[in-house]
């Protein structure tokens, strides 16, 4: 169950993408914890931020001085995730899932797995950051 009125929650992210991921992951789950999710949803945020996270190192170009904040918000009985960040822009309204998943790389499905768990609410790169804003299904 998801209480009303409960304060963001938000984690720093840098250059170091191991560490940022294992912040990230550590806020899913006291933000969850804090929020009293089901098992069901602290699941697939875990996942979602994960994911979301990993795809900036693997993909995003990121570079000595990177900056970011994942910030996850419960209100009126919705968890979102905000994922703001200097990475090379990435739309991933606009991927192509025929590429997903890649068997002879290994990975690809977390794109499909972030459009199968969340609603993309906002996407939007202005002046170096991104935006991304999902709200998690039920």
């Amino acid at each position: 169950m998801i209480r009303r009125n409960f304060n963001p929650h938000s984690c720093s992210l840098d250059d170091n993408g191991p560490e940022s991921i294992h912040r990230a992951v550590g806020l899913v789950q006291l933000f969850s914890t804090t929020n009293a999710l089901s098992p069901q949803q602290r699941a697939k945020l875990a996942i979602l931020a994960e994911e979301a996270v990993t795809n900036l190192y693997d993909h995003g170009a990121v570079q000595p001085g990177f900056g970011g904040t994942l910030a996850l918000v419960g209100q009126a009985g919705e968890v979102r995730l905000i994922l703001s960040d200097s990475g090379a822009p990435f739309d991933l309204r606009e991927a192509d899932v025929a590429e997903m998943p890649n068997v002879d790389r290994g990975g690809g499905v977390g794109l499909a797995l972030i459009r199968a768990w969340a609603d993309i609410i906002d996407y939007r790169s202005e002046d170096g950051i991104n935006r991304l804003e999902l709200k998690l299904r039920d």
